[in-house]
């Protein structure tokens, strides 16, 4: 089980369930377990937040907008919408029954929960780090008319390994088969070009392994190809000239989780 008691017990005492997603991956990285179990509860208010959002385009955020119209858009990092979403938290307190509205922060593992709480509550001091599972306890914290509340992040039962990879939920260094993780992560953003391309948003194609190419200076034609490729752009060979596979997985898979590649 984990951490989810903890979240669990969080999202009963929440009146407001602020869910983190990553706005590279929000369908991969949005907990369904999560949004599930808020929806049984019935009398919760869930939000959906995209982080990152400095990591990606205008226009995959303006999509992102007509999807999700209620959802807000920040970046834990660079501080980027997190005064909205102060401003639209405040405004349901004011107009609240209670003396204070309860905020649950939840989503996956490292997905910058105890960021946003720090940018919340900088009195909390809620300890930040890429590695997952660094929060464990949970704790109140007043602000104003918000009580909010950071939480453990916890992963779907039975999400496959390669998602947890590609979501930052695991430390890229304990990750079994990391070449497979890196391979999808090229995929993914393969079929993110192709999906643009098919729907013709504003006759917009994303460009997104094309951005990736551009970072590592390569140029594949598929996700094996472009994988093989940073393998030896890198360096990063083993006896016989083969590439050495584990070592350029981490690399990209590092690369992914830590927001080096920019796809703006």
């Amino acid at each position: 089980m984990g951490f989810w008691p903890v979240v669990l017990n969080v999202l009963r005492n929440s009146d407001v369930v602020l869910l983190l997603v990553d706005a590279r991956m929000p369908e991969v990285s949005r907990n369904s377990e999560i949004v599930n179990k808020v929806k049984a509860m019935g009398s919760k208010k869930l939000i959906i937040v995209f982080n990152k959002c400095d990591l990606v385009g205008r226009k995959d955020i303006d999509e992102l907008k007509r999807e999700y119209p209620d959802g807000f858009f920040i970046s834990a990092t660079t501080r980027v919408g997190i005064k909205n979403l102060k401003m639209a938290l405040n405004e349901m307190a004011e107009n609240w029954s209670r003396p204070s509205l309860r905020v649950g922060i939840v989503g996956y593992p490292n997905i910058g929960k105890s960021t946003l709480m720090n940018l919340f509550a900088p009195d909390a001091r809620a300890k930040v780090s890429r590695v997952s599972g660094t929060t464990k306890k949970t704790q109140w914290v007043r602000v104003g008319r918000l009580r909010i509340i950071d939480s453990p992040g916890v992963i779907p039962f039975g999400d496959k390994k390669v998602q947890v990879g590609m979501t930052a939920s695991k430390d890229v260094h304990k990750i079994k088969n990391p070449e497979r993780v890196a391979i999808r992560i090229i995929e993914f953003l393969m079929n993110k070009d192709a999906e643009a391309c098919r729907s013709q948003v504003a006759g917009r194609r994303s460009g997104y392994v094309s951005l990736l190419k551009k970072f590592y200076g390569v140029d594949g034609n598929s996700a094996c190809g472009i994988f093989d490729e940073i393998g030896r752009k890198k360096g990063y060979l083993v006896k016989g000239g083969n590439i050495d596979e584990n070592r350029t997985a981490i690399k990209v898979i590092d690369d992914w989780q830590k927001g080096k590649i920019n796809f703006k």
